[in-house]
């Protein structure tokens, strides 16, 4: 969902830049690809709010997950160490 909602609001946003006039009253009732400025308006606007809105429900979802991972960033040494530095040794002959 937030990458569909993504590429709407990019897709959107293109074409609300590059092919529609800036301003109120220049381009307010043109159709551009079936739909008028208002139109591009809302489906952007309505996007970038469902993105919002998924996101923080994704945080929340992996709230647990991002503690775990922030946790463990500062730790100095990993206690689940199968191999210790010096008690491995090579010998060549």
């Amino acid at each position: 969902m937030l990458t569909t909602l993504f590429f709407a609001v990019a897709g959107t946003g293109l074409v609300m830049y590059f092919l529609i006039p800036s301003g109120i009253p220049r381009g307010h009732y043109v159709v551009y690809m079936g739909l008028t400025k208002a139109n591009w308006i809302w489906i952007h606007s309505r996007a970038g709010i469902l993105i919002v809105f998924l996101i923080v429900v994704h945080l929340i979802l992996h709230s647990q997950w991002i503690i775990r991972t922030t946790k463990s960033f500062g730790r100095k040494e990993n206690k689940n160490t199968i191999c210790e530095r010096d008690t491995v040794t090579d010998k060549v002959r």
